[in-house]
């Protein structure tokens, strides 16, 4: 009698069990308000799954679903700090990240999800020319922590001034002379803000961005995720849903 109450029991936590289980596997994807690759509808600094839009978004929810690997997606910030919880922290990613030499080895990656160029923009009018990127340094730059464009510039010695929000209407305020930051991102978000379309003052680099997952998610996670976005790049998905955006 006691073997079969015992089994009982057993048995009736299985759901339990199963549930916990399924929990522990579906990865947190995080993000930032990065126009036009990921953004709150509302305008807001936090927000979860349909309350995301963006490029990147839209191709990351199409991934996860067609690899059929749960998730729930959350948009907040600091940038800085949701890389540290992908790092640090089991079935955690975040996306849109650049996969550079001093990430590389802190992350597993799938990509790329997009491309973008590492730029100085500056108000049209605006006199300043620079023939190479050090003719910057005369100048107060503002940009976002913990991007790649200002974490370039703070390893080349610039004095990178911190911007949480609304960086095109601080650049027009003259808070800064050039903003750092990238484009698309930098013309979608001025021309969103009302600012109009910026100037580019320099051109640093170009970089692609991807989805970085923390170094415990297993390879064969990993592997499907970049099988299924190869074909997803390969039918057009990708470049439909790019166009879409840019082009409004």
């Amino acid at each position: 009698m006691l073997h079969k109450t015992v089994c009982r029991i057993m048995f009736s936590l299985l759901p339990v069990f199963a549930a916990n289980a399924q929990a522990e596997d579906v990865i947190q994807i995080l993000t930032q308000n990065y126009p036009p690759f990921s953004m709150s509808v509302s305008g807001k600094n936090f927000e979860r799954e349909d309350g995301i839009e963006g490029i990147d978004k839209e191709v990351v929810v199409e991934l996860f679903k067609r690899a059929g690997i749960p998730y729930q997606m959350t948009l907040r910030f600091p940038w800085s700090r949701l890389q540290e919880m992908a790092e640090q922290q089991p079935d955690f990613a975040v996306y849109s990240l650049s996969r550079n030499p001093e990430r590389e080895s802190r992350f597993k990656w799938v990509g790329p999800l997009s491309e973008i160029q590492l730029v100085l923009l500056k108000i049209p009018g605006n006199p300043i020319t620079l023939n190479n990127l050090d003719d910057a340094r005369q100048y107060s730059i503002g940009s976002v922590a913990g991007t790649s464009v200002s974490q370039y510039l703070e390893k080349q010695n610039f004095t990178v001034k911190n911007v949480l929000s609304n960086a095109p209407a601080k650049l027009q305020a003259g808070e800064f002379d050039l903003w750092a930051t990238t484009n698309p991102a930098g013309d979608y978000e001025a021309r969103k803000a009302g600012i109009g379309k910026l100037e580019l003052a320099f051109s640093i680099s170009s970089t692609q961005l991807y989805l970085a997952l923390n170094r415990e998610t297993p390879d064969e996670v990993v592997q499907k995720l970049q099988s299924t976005l190869d074909q997803m790049r390969k039918e057009g998905f990708i470049d439909q849903v790019t166009a879409r955006y840019l082009t409004e």
